[in-house]
């Protein structure tokens, strides 16, 4: 999803500095769900933009646009539209392209709507200085931020801020948090943990999807039907990608071995679960 195979030029000399990358991803994304924030409002057309899901998609539907280059600055209604997903896939892939260590993540942010744990992705990249991972919403511009009244560093989103798909499941199955609060739109509980969950692992294999791309397994069967055994293997699931960077080995062979979690290597059997 993040590998650059052409169009190279629209990306060369991007730098190893996590502002500018960040800048970058906000000069070619219009996010579909701020759009009016920005005076544009989108056509159904428009709003099939996110479903190119690979970043070298996204850079060949930008140059038919007409950029040259990440760094170009465009009115809003010529960037391409995104969802937070996309920015944070942009981003992972600036940051790979500079030789920075990245990876998305997939679960829920806490600066969305008071009480509630919004379903969001974030940046987050390795820093050799302080040998720590650091979580980073590429998303929030200068208008969000002002809009959201930000009070913390986008670019350094701390644990009380962003909780990971993994992390949000095991604190709500050890009653530490309300499930019925984690969603997004109409969309709640459950069925939104376990949404996140399963996108956060493949994610963490380098195949971040979308959140309505569904394939056979848990991606696709309404938390309803789970039965306790569904559920323990979610929290196994969940327990192991919380230690991920302790087992990279042992979390990718579980991940990879379970077909009702792991992303169909043809991409063809991936469905649209709005339709």
């Amino acid at each position: 999803m993040t590998e650059i195979t052409a169009k190279l030029d629209m990306v060369a000399g991007v730098p190893r500095d996590i502002p500018t990358i960040v800048a970058y991803v906000q000069n070619i994304f219009l996010h579909q769900h701020w759009s009016e924030a920005y005076g544009v409002e989108l056509s159904p057309e428009r709003k099939k933009e996110p479903f190119l899901r690979s970043f070298q998609e996204k850079l060949d539907f930008l140059a038919e646009r007409g950029f040259t280059h990440v760094a170009d600055q465009k009115p809003a209604a010529e960037k391409m539209v995104g969802i937070c997903r996309d920015f944070s896939v942009a981003a992972v892939a600036r940051c790979r392209e500079a030789g920075i260590p990245a990876r998305a993540r997939c679960g829920f942010a806490t600066y969305f709507e008071p009480g509630k744990y919004m379903d969001h992705w974030v940046l987050e990249y390795w820093n050799d200085d302080q040998q720590r991972w650091v979580m980073v919403d590429a998303q929030l511009d200068a208008l969000q931020q002002s809009t959201l009244k930000i009070s913390f560093d986008p670019l350094d989103v701390g644990p009380e801020h962003f909780l990971t798909g993994p992390r949000a499941w095991i604190l709500c199955r050890q009653g530490k948090a309300d499930a019925n609060l984690f969603g997004i739109f109409h969309w709640w509980g459950y069925d939104y943990l376990g949404c996140n969950l399963i996108l956060d692992v493949n994610s963490l294999l380098k195949t971040p999807m979308q959140p309505w791309d569904g394939w056979p397994g848990y991606k696709s069967l309404p938390a309803a039907q789970w039965t306790e055994a569904d559920f323990e293997f979610l929290d196994q699931l969940a327990a192991i990608a919380l230690a991920v960077d302790d087992d990279f080995v042992s979390f990718s062979n579980f991940v990879l071995s379970h077909e009702q979690v792991r992303v169909p290597s043809d991409l063809s059997q991936v469905f649209n679960l709005n339709d």
